[in-house]
């Protein structure tokens, strides 16, 4: 089969994972950038022996916890590249396959040839440093692009989390919201407490046992469901019914890297076939930035449309023989699978998710597509699924991969839908309303608050909190969801 010269494919994948563990190790940690450019390294030796740096005109970072202005020049500074453009992502768990996509289709319409795609965080290092006091280096934050760059180009759109209300009462935490949309699914389905408990702890078990595998992963114990499900000294309640276990981990030294070039420059520089894996198909969707605007809370429309869409042009989405599935938490993966039609008695990842493989704020699916390559290498012929997720259950972006050329031309397909929306209430408002979805967030002495999602006569719906101690046990106890409760002025009773 004849490739079109113009065709995205990835070349090379690069990862590092770095575990400081003596005081020497965490004072000399490398920094982000350094992460950056170590896992880039790492993908350019990946590609083989053409001379990649003086093609490479693209470079782009996907947003992380830092300010750098423009970290992907100093990223190509450090490897000793000189691209034309630098590109800067926003945030958001979907991100990484959205700007993959995105590079792939400049390269298939001519605009650029060679790009690299990166990420790289050193929380763990940082936060040891604080913890023992050392002064660390650290990069001017406002550092200007490296000479020769254009200005950089800063791609998507910014990432709502919610608004003074959403913060002030803990529902712009994902661990809180995610806890909350668990309730409502739990509600839906018409699952007990136990059983919800039970459900996230087997999902959750299959993700650790492939992080037990993969040498980059922050935590290869292979957690048995038990000890994931059970509360203990290590694995205290975070949000209820979220244990520590089960909650995304950013709280890494990881970088990662991916090298995607037009088939032709592939050609040029001599990559061998059985290294190249082509984006297949890509599809992002959009849902309510706030669950307090989602008509039904536990559901995702976007995520409907987007999977609809991808299983008109593959068929079957369990037929696919490789997954990631974007795990920040259990309720994510339940949804997922539910709205897929996918099987939860298969591997559901590559990687061992962001639990158990960890992975820098928004690069999970990033650190996904470099064990999906890996993957697909090894089963030539086969096909990946990669998901990404951002926000509340808000960005949805599903891409294929394989080592055999896409049928048709790689195109990123933006999808949407008319679902019904909800309208905000006064955050002050006072009355009898139903309560939509609800947890208890937990600090290392115990439970603090709980955070309902609370709905009113007239439909609108607001976030509600309660620091009774007899609630907060009642809500780890019993269901509450879907009762009536009184709301006074945000604060909420049964």
């Amino acid at each position: 089969m004849k490739v079109d010269p113009r065709t995205p494919v990835i070349v090379g994948v690069g990862q590092v994972a770095r575990f400081p563990v003596s005081d020497s190790e965490i004072t000399h940690a490398a920094d982000s950038v350094s992460l950056m450019a170590e896992a880039l390294e790492v993908a350019l030796a990946d590609c083989g022996a053409g001379d990649w740096r003086c093609g490479i005109d693209t470079v782009a970072v996907v947003g992380g916890l830092w300010r750098y202005r423009d970290p992907a020049a100093l990223v190509a500074a450090e490897c000793g590249i000189e691209p034309s453009r630098t590109v800067h992502s926003s945030f958001g768990g979907q991100m990484p396959i959205h700007l993959l996509a995105a590079l792939s289709d400049r390269i298939r319409g001519g605009e650029i040839d060679i790009a690299v795609l990166t990420c790289g965080e050193n929380n763990l290092s940082r936060r040891a440093q604080r913890r023992l006091g050392i002064n660390f280096a650290r990069r001017p934050e406002t550092d200007m692009p490296a000479a020769g760059t254009n200005r950089v180009e800063n791609f998507g759109p910014p990432l709502d989390m919610g608004d003074a209300t959403a913060i002030e009462r803990g529902a712009e935490m994902p661990r809180n919201s995610y806890a909350v949309f668990d309730s409502a699914l739990r509600h839906r389905r018409g699952e007990t407490l136990g059983e919800s408990r039970d459900r996230s702890a087997s999902l959750w078990a299959g993700y650790a046992a492939v992080a037990a595998d993969n040498p980059h992963a922050a935590d290869r114990s292979a957690m048995t469901a038990a000890q994931i499900r059970g509360p203990g000294s290590d694995n205290r309640f975070v949000s209820w019914p979220y244990t520590k276990a089960m909650c995304a981990n950013n709280n890494v030294d990881h970088g990662g890297a991916i090298v995607v070039a037009s088939t032709e420059a592939a050609d040029r520089l001599g990559v061998n076939a059985e290294q190249r894996v082509y984006p297949q198909q890509c599809v992002v969707s959009a849902d309510t930035a706030s669950l307090i605007s989602r008509y039904e809370v536990a559901t995702a429309p976007g995520l409907v449309a987007a999977g609809a869409r991808l299983q008109t042009m593959i068929g079957d989405l369990d037929d696919v023989e490789h997954l990631d599935l974007y795990s920040c938490f259990p309720s994510m993966v339940a949804l997922t699978t539910e709205v897929l039609k996918i099987g939860t008695n298969r591997a559901l990842t590559v990687t061992g998710g962001l639990a158990f493989a960890g992975a820098p704020l928004n690069f999970a699916a990033g650190e996904s597509v470099v064990g999906m390559v890996g993957r697909l290498r090894s089963e030539p012929g086969s096909l990946g699924l990669v998901q990404g997720n951002g926000g509340h259950v808000s960005k949805h972006a599903l891409a294929t991969y394989s080592t055999t050329p896409p049928r048709q031309p790689h195109r990123l397909i933006t999808v949407s839908h008319d679902a019904p929306v909800r309208e905000p209430a006064d955050p002050d408002t006072s009355g009898t309303a139903t309560l939509d979805g609800v947890t208890v967030a937990y600090d290392r002495a115990g439970p603090t608050r709980a955070i309902g999602l609370v709905r009113f006569a007239d439909g609108t719906r607001t976030w509600a909190t309660s620091t009774d101690p007899s609630l907060m046990r009642t809500c780890t106890e019993v269901e509450c969801v879907g009762q009536p409760i009184e709301v006074s002025s945000g604060t909420f009773s049964l």
